[in-house]
This record gives structure tokens, sequence and C-alpha cells, in this order.
């Protein structure tokens, strides 16, 4: 994963709605980054969907 990708991520889940847990993930992730360079394929798949389930339209409900 490149750092403008990383970076991309990253600042679009800075919003609220984010868990502790998630938080946490999110930081330690970015500091392993600084400090190795790369991301391991389970960071990157925990990222991604963290990113696609918090960045994604809420659902309409609907009501018959």
């Amino acid at each position: 994963m490149l750092k403008e990708q990383l970076e991309g991520i990253i600042s679009g889940l800075k919003r609220p709605g984010l868990t502790e847990r998630e938080k946490q993930f999110i930081e330690s992730v970015a500091q392993y980054y600084n400090q190795t360079g790369r991301l391991t394929e389970q960071q990157e798949s925990i990222l991604g969907g963290i990113y696609r389930e918090k960045t994604r339209p809420p659902r309409k409900v609907r009501i018959a």
C-alpha cells in the first residue's frame, strides 16, 4: 500500500462513528507503517473493511 493511499483512508476515517477499538487499530496501523514503510496483508484487509463499512451510505429503511 502506498503512503498516499494509507493517508487517504485514514483521513476518510477521521469522523464520528468509529469505535474506540477501531481508533486504536487505525493508530497502531499508522504507527506500524511509519516504522516499517509497509503494512501486512491482514492489516490492509482489516483497514479496508473498516473503511468500506464506515464510508458506505446508510441503508434506506423500507416501511410497509
